[in-house]
């Protein structure tokens, strides 16, 4: 195959939570230098200025959520996440507006990609790094999301990480569920004002805010915690939001055993809310602070971005799948 672009396909920026995934793909990709384009669930091209004639020769980024517009072809690869597909040797999305219309595309066309659980041990490890995951058929590939920062911009955060003007006040960007109500109950008893922003899936809602906002709104808070349900933590998942809160500038706090081992326990974890904001509050009188949280900036930068993972595809496409 000779693939000479990149399309992403579903969703605007935020019209759902799958669509920072799909922003962070599209940023990186530019900024690594290839021809990439982006469409939404009505097939309207993202950035019109982003001129495309040819939907051949393609790597395809789907999510299954919005795939029904899906340009089909055969000599494209398609990396999909959560598609729900019909047919055998060629497959189409279950939702697709062509269903029955059109044979859809050859099954060895087709990589599907989720995101890493201890489901993942099952399977083959990639490489020796231990969040690297795929199937013996080579059909699926396993990784964790990332920060949305290119490495650069770390850097920037790291060069200003003492500079950061700190507030009385733990801003919160995302979707809250219960754990958030437990944490606004513990901060409060600190005089810590909690706030929310985005998580909306309206693309016009106020409280959505841009990649440079979120930033900012995480510097400012005196602690930000990345906090996970109880099936995330069962399941060893490990949430964008740890990598994107350390890449901004601030301290690893979590409830969740697997993500303190990933970080090799140099981050702040407990299963109790109200024990790990006492733990977080505590560290920031650590007159080492700045170069803990330094470390695990360096850390995310150099292998949790979406550079990493970008890379990872790419090489497992080259290594098994474009030469066949």
């Amino acid at each position: 195959m000779n693939l000479d672009k990149v399309i992403i396909c579903g969703h605007e920026l935020h019209n759902h939570t799958h669509s920072y995934i799909h922003n962070a793909f599209y940023r990186t990709f530019k900024h690594l230098g290839y021809d990439v384009y982006w469409f939404n669930e009505d097939g309207k091209n993202n950035y019109p200025d982003d001129k495309i004639v040819d939907f051949n020769n393609s790597l395809y980024i789907v999510h299954g959520l919005e795939s029904k517009n899906l340009p089909l072809n055969d000599t494209s690869l398609y990396i999909a996440h959560n598609v729900e597909w019909t047919g055998e040797e060629y497959k189409i999305p279950k939702n697709h507006t062509l269903i029955n219309k059109t044979k859809g595309i050859p099954s060895n066309n087709i990589i599907g990609l989720q995101v890493y659980t201890t489901d993942c041990l099952k399977y083959l490890n990639y490489k020796n790094n231990k969040y690297y995951y795929f199937t013996s058929d080579k059909k699926s590939l396993f990784m964790p999301w990332a920060t949305d920062l290119l490495p650069f911009e770390i850097d920037e955060n790291i060069k200003n990480l003492e500079s950061f003007e700190v507030k009385d006040i733990s801003n919160f960007i995302g979707m809250p569920l219960q754990h958030n109500d437990r944490l606004r109950e513990v901060l409060k008893k600190y005089n810590i004002k909690y706030e929310v922003y985005g998580g909306t899936f309206n693309k016009n809602s106020n409280k959505n805010k841009s990649i440079e906002e979120n930033m900012k709104l995480i510097q400012e808070s005196i602690i930000a915690p990345a906090l996970q349900t109880e099936w995330q933590i069962e399941k060893n998942y490990i949430p964008c939001r740890i990598f994107k809160n350390i890449s901004y500038g601030k301290m690893g706090i979590t409830n969740s055993e697997a993500v303190y081992n990933l970080f090799n326990k140099k981050i702040i974890y407990s299963s109790n809310i109200e024990e790990l904001v006492q733990k977080s509050l505590e560290f920031n009188k650590n007159k080492d602070r700045f170069s803990i949280i330094k470390e695990l900036m360096t850390e995310v930068r150099d292998n949790h971005t979406y550079i990493n993972r970008i890379n990872f595809i790419i090489d497992f496409l080259e290594l098994n799948i474009k030469k066949q």
